[in-house]
C-alpha cells in the first residue's frame, strides 16, 4: 500500500469484532434487551419505539418462516420507504440463507419490474404505497410470494398452518407469527444452517448516474466486515442516537444501520426529506450520515437564518473568538453557537458524509460551530466502505486512510502505481470488494486489474500517511483540446459557496470546432429568481461566476453558463444525473 503503514499506529481502538455470520449478529442484538433500536413516526406525529429484543425476535421468526416456505437460496426483493420492517426483512432474508435484492423506491415501475426479472426474484417485501405504484405490472414479475410490510394491514392467521404456504400474498407480521409457530413445534430450520462467508448475500443495482445500471453481487463477508469496520472507525458508541435520513436501500445507510446494531445504539427514522430539520429537533440525534448535497442544504439554511435575524455580525465575532480560543486549547464552540446547535436538535456532535467529495470549507464551517464532519469514501462495489477520515487524527479535505480490511493504490493510465501525491484512479483490494456483476462477466472482468484490484472509476491521490484525497469521477473528467484535465467537482465546490447558487453541475459542451468547453449549469437560489427580470438574473449569476473564475487557473475557468429554473434530476441518494444534461 502506498503512503507507508505508520497510520496503523493511530487507527481507533477496535470496539467490535466481525461476526461469523448474520445469525450471530441478530442473536447479539437480542442481548441488548429492552433498549430501543428504533424510534419512528406513525400518523405523522406519534413516536413509537421498537426494542432490540422484539427486533431480534421478529427477524428470527421471519427467517424461520422464509426457510419454511422453501425460499433458501432464492432471491427476495425489498421495495419500501424507510420503516422499521425494512431492516428486519433485509436481515431475515440473509438469515434464511436467501439473497436480498434492495430496490430504489424512486425507480419507475417498468424499471422495478425489469430488475425483479433480471435478478430472478421469487418473492418481494413491499409497502402498500409501492404496491399501488406498480399496480397490474407486478403480475409480470411472476413472483411466488408478495409480503406486505404494513403492520396495520395485519390480521392474525386463523387457518391451518399446513395450508399457509399456498397463500401467495402474506403480511410481514403473518410471517413472524408463522415462524414463531414453527419454532414452538420444534422446527430448527435456520439453526441447522451453516453460512458460506463468500456466498452471494445481496444484489444491488447501481444508481445509474450515467444512464446504465449493473447488479453488484456482495457476499456475507462483504456486509459483515464493512459493518464492523464502520462501527470501529467512527466515534460512536451504544449511547448514541442517529437520525436515518438516506433511503434505507442506499448502501451507506444500510452499512451505518448495521454498524449501529453492533453498538446497541438507537436509530430514529426520518419520514421525509422535507422534515429533516423538524425531526432533528424532535429526535435530538447525536449523529447521522449524509451525502454532500444535504450538508450543503443544511449549511445554507443556517446561514440564511443568521442573515434573516440580522445576526451576521454577532456570528462573525463569535467565530473569530472561538478560533482564537481553540489555538490555546479552549473549546467553547457549542457554548458560543447554542442557537445553531439548538436548530440541529441540541445534541448533534458528528456528521459522517459520503457519496461524493465534500467542500473542505463546509467541513471547517461546521467544525467552527461545534459539529464535527468526518468524510467517508466508498462505492457500492466495495460494500460500500473504503475509507473513513480518522476521528483520532482527522485531515480536512481527506476521506481518511483505507479501512483495515482492504488496500488502496492509485493507478495511472498505463496501469502502473502512482507516486505519493500523484493523481490517478483509485483501486481497491480486500474483504470489502464485491464478487462481481450479476450475470455480466464482461463488465466484471473490465472492472478488475490483472492482480485483483477493483477499479473504482474515481480519481484521487494518497499522501505520505496513506490518506486518500478524492479529485473527481473518471466519467465526469473534462479533457480540453490542449490536453489539460478539468475536474468538474472542484469547480462545483467553488460555485456552491456562492449564496446565489442553489444547485449546479459543471460539464463539457462542444463548440462549433468540436472542442470541449467548460460549462456551468446553474439553478439560482429563489431570492435570485425572484428578481424576475431575465437580464437581472443573468447578471447576478455571472457576477458570482466571475468571482469563481478569479480563483481558478485560466484553463479551469467557466466559459459558458446555462441557467435553469427547475431542480436537477437526481438519484434517490441526491446525485445529479449528469447523463440527462
Amino acid at each position: 500500500m502506498q503512503g507507508g503503514t505508520q497510520m496503523r499506529n493511530y487507527l481507533p481502538k477496535e470496539k467490535v469484532a466481525v461476526f461469523p455470520d448474520v445469525r450471530a449478529l441478530i442473536t447479539n442484538c437480542g442481548k441488548f434487551g429492552e433498549k430501543t433500536v428504533y424510534k419512528y413516526l406513525v400518523n405523522k406525529d406519534e413516536v413509537k419505539e421498537l426494542s432490540y429484543k422484539a427486533f431480534s425476535d421478529n427477524i428470527i421468526n421471519t427467517a424461520t418462516a422464509l426457510y419454511g416456505l422453501n425460499l433458501k437460496d432464492k432471491k427476495i426483493a425489498l421495495l419500501s420507504e424507510s420503516r422499521p420492517e425494512w431492516l428486519q426483512a433485509y436481515l431475515a432474508t440473509l438469515c434464511a440463507k436467501a439473497v436480498i435484492v434492495p430496490l430504489d423506491k424512486e425507480l419507475m415501475p417498468e424499471q422495478i419490474i425489469g430488475f425483479l426479472k433480471m435478478a430472478e426474484c421469487s418473492a418481494l417485501f413491499i409497502s402498500p404505497d409501492y404496491k399501488t405504484k406498480l399496480g397490474e405490472l407486478l403480475a409480470e414479475a411472476e413472483l411466488d410470494y408478495i409480503f406486505d410490510l404494513e403492520q396495520s394491514n395485519y390480521t392474525p392467521y386463523e387457518g391451518s398452518y399446513e395450508d399457509f404456504a399456498t397463500k401467495k400474498e402474506l403480511n410481514f407480521y403473518e410471517l413472524c407469527a408463522y415462524g414463531q409457530h414453527l419454532l414452538s413445534v420444534g422446527y430448527m430450520g435456520i439453526y441447522n444452517l451453516s453460512y458460506d462467508q463468500d456466498a452471494m448475500a445481496s444484489i444491488l443495482f447501481t444508481s445509474g448516474t450515467t444512464g446504465t445500471s449493473k447488479g453488484v453481487m456482495l457476499s456475507h463477508k462483504n456486509l459483515l466486515v464493512t459493518a464492523a469496520q464502520c462501527a470501529n472507525n467512527t466515534p460512536f458508541d451504544g449511547n448514541d442516537v442517529f437520525l436515518s435520513v438516506l433511503p434505507m436501500h442506499h448502501t451507506y445507510e444500510t452499512t451505518i444501520d448495521l454498524a449501529i446494531l453492533h453498538l446497541g445504539a438507537t436509530i430514529c427514522i426520518n419520514n421525509s426529506i422535507k422534515y429533516v430539520l423538524r425531526n432533528l429537533k424532535r429526535f435530538k440525534p447525536t449523529g447521522f450520515v449524509l451525502v454532500p448535497l444535504f450538508v450543503q442544504t443544511i449549511h445554507k439554511r443556517i446561514q440564511d437564518e443568521i442573515k434573516k435575524k440580522g445576526k451576521q455580525g454577532t456570528f462573525d465575532k463569535a467565530l473569530k473568538l472561538t478560533k482564537g480560543l481553540r489555538k490555546v486549547k479552549i473549546d467553547l464552540r457549542r457554548a458560543l453557537f447554542t442557537e445553531v446547535i439548538a436548530s440541529l436538535g441540541g445534541r448533534l456532535k458528528t456528521i459522517i458524509c459520503g457519496g461524493a467529495a465534500l467542500d473542505p470549507e463546509l467541513v471547517k464551517s461546521f467544525q467552527d460551530m461545534g459539529v464535527n464532519i468526518y468524510q467517508g469514501y466508498g462505492i457500492t462495489e466495495c460494500s460500500p466502505l473504503v475509507s473513513v477520515d480518522l476521528y483520532t487524527r482527522p485531515k480536512t479535505g481527506s476521506v481518511g486512510p483505507a479501512i483495515p480490511c482492504c488496500e488502496v493504490t492509485i493507478i495511472d493510465d498505463n496501469g502502473k502505481q502512482c507516486e505519493v501525491g500523484e493523481i490517478g484512479e483509485i483501486a481497491v483490494k480486500g474483504d470489502n470488494v464485491m464478487l462481481g456483476y450479476y450475470k455480466n462477466e464482461a463488465a466484471t472482468e473490465a472492472a478488475f486489474t490483472d492482480d485483483g484490484y477493483f477499479l473504482t472509476g474515481d480519481f484521487g491521490k494518497l499522501d505520505e500517511d496513506g490518506y486518500i484525497y478524492i479529485t473527481g469521477r473518471k466519467k465526469n473528467l473534462i479533457i480540453l483540446s490542449n490536453g489539460k484535465n478539468v475536474y468538474p467537482e472542484e469547480i462545483e465546490e467553488y460555485l456552491m459557496r456562492l449564496d446565489t447558487v442553489k444547485e449546479c453541475a459543471v460539464i463539457a459542451r462542444k463548440n462549433n470546432l468540436d472542442e470541449a468547453v467548460v460549462t456551468a449549469i446553474i439553478l439560482p437560489e429563489q431570492s435570485v429568481l425572484d428578481l424576475g427580470d431575465e437580464n437581472a438574473i443573468q447578471e447576478k449569476i455571472k457576477e458570482g461566476v466571475l468571482a469563481v473564475n478569479n480563483q481558478l487557473p485560466s484553463f479551469k475557468q467557466i466559459r459558458n453558463v446555462e441557467i435553469r429554473r427547475n431542480e436537477f434530476e437526481k438519484t434517490s441518494s441526491q446525485k445529479i444525473k449528469r447523463f440527462m444534461l
